[in-house]
């Protein structure tokens, strides 16, 4: 019979300051794909686990296994639009599509983008042939973001397609899941959702040195095990070393530009938005609006007002 391992609690399995995680930041691409490769037994089963408990609300059936998709080029017939390119592109035993992104970087219209690339997966899906009915499989797009997405306490926003009198889903075809990581907090508890966990793993995997009892679960004990740096090869891990500081200092000189460039970055946003008041102000003048009116509704001074 197996011995059993007897888990610590997690205020026991946080490192110290100087200590280091024997386990690999989830966030980091490399790590993120060797965690969750489709291709090989191990981390496929972690991968299902994974789909599983975060799209359990949104799955028709449980997903039994899944396979590496090659990613098609976009059809947008932009230069400038590229392919979609994701950190992990997968189809499961239903053809249903799966993309799923891992995103330290802060980045702009990051919803949008979801958008255009689950828009994408579903135009790639048509075939030219003339028997095409348009029988297109469901897609999946998820998102792990550290920045801030949603004004409020969620860590998980999903979305899909739905009648806006009903509320209920109009077309199956576009399914959205979007994960704040920087909303989830330092602590668990044995009892906790699996959903709950598996946010705990990404958020805070390399702060730990070993499996806590409030984790110890056969699903996360097998994680734990692929995520571990020492099953890195030497070029695995210089190459992990060499992202995970590539993607945490553009964050940081990035931080750091606002900061120090502050006062000229918000001169530049106020001047443009005088220039716009006073464009409203003089086209308000040359319909014949009072020069009183249009300093009420400008802010500007009447002087300035007629000056234009």
């Amino acid at each position: 019979m197996e011995k059993q391992t007897k888990r610590k609690p997690l205020k026991d399995c946080i490192v110290k300051p100087g200590e280091k995680s024997p386990y690999a930041n989830l966030l980091v691409d490399l790590a993120f794909k060797k965690a969750f490769d489709p291709d090989k037994p191990v981390s496929r089963q972690n991968l299902v686990n994974l789909l599983n408990d975060l799209l359990e609300p949104q799955l028709k059936r449980p997903i039994v296994t899944v396979k590496t998709r090659n990613v098609a080029h976009n059809l947008s017939g932009s230069k400038v639009s590229r392919t979609a390119i994701f950190d992990l592109h997968c189809k499961d035993d239903m053809g249903n599509l799966i993309e799923i992104e891992v995103q330290i970087r802060r980045m702009t219209n990051f919803l949008k983008r979801l958008a255009f690339y689950a828009s994408e997966m579903v135009a790639n899906q048509a075939d030219p042939g003339d028997d095409w009915n348009y029988n297109v499989k469901p897609t999946y797009v998820i998102a792990f973001a550290r920045q801030k997405m949603f004004d409020d306490d969620r860590i998980i926003h999903r979305a899909t397609v739905t009648d806006l009198e009903t509320g209920e889903q109009f077309v199956d075809t576009y399914n959205f899941t979007a994960i704040e990581l920087s909303k989830v907090p330092f602590f668990i508890e044995a009892g906790s959702s699996s959903i709950r966990k598996w946010l705990f793993f990404f958020r805070y995997l390399d702060k730990l040195k070993e499996l806590p009892a409030e984790l110890d679960e056969r699903k996360f004990e097998s994680l734990t095990e692929s995520s571990k740096v020492s099953k890195f090869s030497k070029e695995e891990f210089e190459a992990y070393q060499k992202m995970f500081h590539e993607k945490w200092d553009h964050n940081v000189l990035k931080d750091s530009f606002f900061e120090e460039f502050a006062d000229e970055i918000n001169a530049k946003v106020n001047e443009s938005v005088l220039d716009k008041t006073r464009e409203m102000a003089k086209a308000m003048r040359e319909q014949g609006i009072p020069d009183s009116t249009i300093a009420i509704i400008s802010g500007l001074s009447e002087e300035d007002i007629r000056k234009l």
